[in-house]
């Protein structure tokens, strides 16, 4: 790995950053960027940014309601939503794919590159399902470079309060994931394992298959301890496709089930990666202004 300084992380092909709880301060040039930057999975943006950008709509009325923002910002921010749906529709999916390939690119580049003076713990990462790969590379080199960043630039970047609402918010995110994930890796390994015993009981045939070449397999830096509850989100939703492997070579789930159960995960772990990459922008430009 080379080693940086932090300020050369901002790269000139990254936009402006903006507010991750509400879509307000993109520049009409950026904004075609932000809708695909909000895409989670080729052939799924429009239906993921539509929910996404609800959720924003949602949060300008609950900023409001506090009286974080007058009546005039909300809805001012409602209206841009609007507008970054229509841009959103608009775009040809071929430049969606390419920008988030771009995204992924820049990711990989992130995870090569070392922070100078930052306290890390090395792990390795070992995902065996390609649908896993992309979900790493789009979103956890940015969170995990968010995470330290929000320590060191979070009262720059926000206001001390704000600081404190955003972090909430990921960390409420993060808790429920890591529920989510539990659960399924309870429930497909009990499955798996009651299924094992009673074709064994029946004397069927059980295949047991595992995973000779990974899709991914390298070692990283993590920079906090929200990062790695992440990485271990990733790692742990892999193992649960492990025994839908089980079950789909034993012919008790079909493929096609099992898709569903992984694209629920996705879907799911989306807002926690879209918003963690334009809260890494935001910060990017604290950063930039030091």
């Amino acid at each position: 790995m080379s080693t940086i300084k932090e300020e050369t992380t901002a790269t000139a092909t990254i936009p402006e950053a903006v507010d991750p709880t509400v879509v307000s301060d993109l520049p009409a040039a950026d904004a075609v960027h932000h809708r695909q930057l909000t895409d989670g999975a080729e052939g799924e943006g429009e239906a993921e940014l539509d929910a996404e950008l609800q959720r924003m709509e949602e949060d300008a009325t609950t900023l409001q309601r506090e009286g974080m923002i007058s009546e005039s910002d909300a809805q001012e921010k409602r209206e841009q939503v609007q507008r970054t749906r229509k841009l959103f529709r608009e775009l040809p999916p071929a430049e969606r794919a390419a920008i988030i390939r771009r995204r992924r690119e820049i990711g990989r580049l992130l995870l090569d590159r070392q922070l100078s003076g930052a306290a890390v713990v090395a792990t390795q990462v070992r995902l065996n399902h390609t649908r896993m790969r992309p979900l790493f590379e789009q979103w956890w080199p940015y969170l995990n470079r968010m995470s330290i960043n929000m320590q060191r630039f979070g009262r720059a970047a926000f206001a001390a309060r704000d600081q404190e609402l955003v972090s909430e918010w990921f960390e409420n995110q993060l808790a429920t994931l890591e529920g989510y994930v539990d659960e399924q890796l309870q429930v497909a390994a009990t499955f798996r394992k009651r299924t094992e015993t009673e074709m064994k009981e029946r004397g069927d045939i059980v295949f047991n298959p595992t995973v000779t070449k990974p899709s991914l397999s390298l070692d990283v830096e993590a920079y906090s301890r929200f990062s790695l509850r992440l990485l271990s989100v990733i790692a742990k939703f892999d193992h649960v496709m492990d025994h839908f492997d089980f079950m789909v070579w034993n012919g008790v789930r079909d493929q096609s089930d099992v898709d569903e159960e992984t694209v629920r995960f996705l879907r799911k772990f989306h807002p926690v990666g879209m918003r963690g990459y334009m809260t890494h922008l935001r910060l990017m430009t604290a950063v930039r202004g030091r």
